[in-house]
């Protein structure tokens, strides 16, 4: 049986773990769980809010996916806004579209997303993994395209090769036309790179609201 002080020895001890041990205080909190349910109610929000937060860090996803609706739920009933300094609803709903993410719930991270965008809409994390999950959902014209950009470029290497080696000694004549190729080639190779981001943030612009930016491009180069 437990008594009111062991209640009480229980909730400190897991914060005496420490602030960064996740590993710890999830073990801690796994290997207790009788103990649990003799805290006071806010004791108990307060240890598995941060019994959550320690699966996010862990990469324990799944569990922290069958356990957050719950604890969201919570948040909002209770009015429980901050939460170690963060707004706990906003965190635990992008934890939650991350870990869908990680998962491979690409689809269901997305309308995470976009309930996020709809409180914050300036909010850059979110906005990112957003365009994450259009890269995997989109993966078979985005990785075409980024194909036919390394194709492009092979081949301007190529061209240069054999340009250097075989068409400047001894077939002069033909120098233009290699050149002429060479120079194709690797334009159409960045324009390829250049125009998957472009579409990429005009198809995440439709949805999230358009941000377009020159400087903000993200081109993942293929070498």
């Amino acid at each position: 049986m437990i008594d009111n002080k062991g209640k009480s020895e229980f909730y400190f001890e897991y914060h005496r773990i420490g602030t960064t041990a996740f590993r710890d205080k999830v073990r801690y909190y796994e290997s207790n769980k009788e103990q649990i349910h003799y805290l006071t109610y806010e004791e108990r929000i307060d240890i598995d809010l941060d019994y959550i937060l320690c699966l996010f860090e862990i990469g324990k996803y799944h569990k922290f996916l069958s356990k957050a609706d719950a604890l969201i739920e919570i948040v909002i009933i209770d009015n429980i806004f901050m939460y170690n300094g963060v707004n706990i609803y906003n965190d635990l709903l992008f934890k939650k579209a991350a870990c869908l993410f990680n998962t491979g719930q690409y689809t269901m991270s997305e309308k995470v997303i976009k309930a996020i965008l709809k409180l914050d809409p300036e909010n850059n994390s979110a906005r990112a993994l957003f365009g994450k999950c259009k890269r995997k959902q989109g993966r078979d014209w985005y990785e075409s395209t980024k194909a036919i950009a390394v194709v492009m470029f092979l081949s301007a290497i190529t061209i240069a090769l054999a340009e250097l080696l075989i068409i400047k000694p001894f077939y002069g004549n033909l120098l233009y036309a290699f050149s002429f190729l060479k120079i194709t080639s690797l334009s159409l190779g960045v324009l390829a790179l250049v125009g998957n981001e472009v579409y990429l943030r005009y198809v995440i612009g439709k949805e999230i609201g358009f941000t377009f930016k020159w400087e903000k491009i993200n081109i993942r180069w293929p070498f």
